[in-house]
């Protein structure tokens, strides 16, 4: 209980800092836009490359995103408040770069592809290093459906709570749920094998 309400208190103190910056965005203040830029801009850039799978990619678009945001600063609106509407807006325009250049390939042929790797690969009973148990997870996560995969990495790796999660996505908490017992089951069987010792 105690801890519930100390997470709540250092969320609303964060909501409240997120919410100045905004309005002094809004008078054009340079140094308010440096603050939202400096905090969002690694786990936006994380976040497109989750989608985009380029480095370069992810910064143009998280990039673009601050250019847009500086020219209509004046006029900028966030009703879900800004760090909800920049994962948003991330969201939105990684699918539109995903749409525009057709990357990615069905969820059934990367199956099938790993499928057919994982079948000529070795067994895994030699101790196996962090990093390849950290590829295997990482390829595990990239062979998921997208809307399990953007579940999984804005719940485990961006920390966002299901209803913020269920809000980036346009879904319920419910199936944001639904998504990551998916998720979390298939990574189980994927790393079942370095697991059980």
């Amino acid at each position: 209980m105690v801890r519930a309400r100390v997470l709540s208190a250092s969320t609303s103190e964060r909501d409240r800092a997120e919410l100045e910056s905004l309005e002094q965005l809004r008078v054009g203040d340079p140094k308010a836009f440096e603050h939202i830029f400096r905090a969002h801009y690694a786990p936006l850039c994380d976040f497109a490359h989750s989608y985009v799978r380029s480095h370069e990619t992810a910064e143009e678009i998280v990039q673009d995103l601050f250019c847009w945001i500086w020219d209509r600063r004046f006029t900028l609106d966030m009703p879900c408040g800004v760090r909800l509407w920049l994962f948003t807006a991330v969201r939105n325009r990684s699918l539109n770069v995903i749409r525009d250049r057709r990357l990615e390939l069905s969820a059934h042929k990367r199956y099938a592809l790993d499928a057919r790797s994982e079948r000529r690969a070795e067994p895994a009973d030699a101790l196996v290093s962090e990093a390849e148990l950290s590829a295997v997870a990482a390829r595990t996560v990239a062979l998921m459906t997208p809307r399990c995969r953007e579940a999984f990495t804005l719940v485990r790796l961006q920390h966002l709570s299901y209803a913020d999660t269920a809000h980036v996505m346009g879904i319920s908490p419910k199936t944001v749920e639904i998504h990551m017992t998916r998720a979390i089951g298939i990574l189980r069987a994927a790393l079942a094998p370095w697991l059980m010792s």
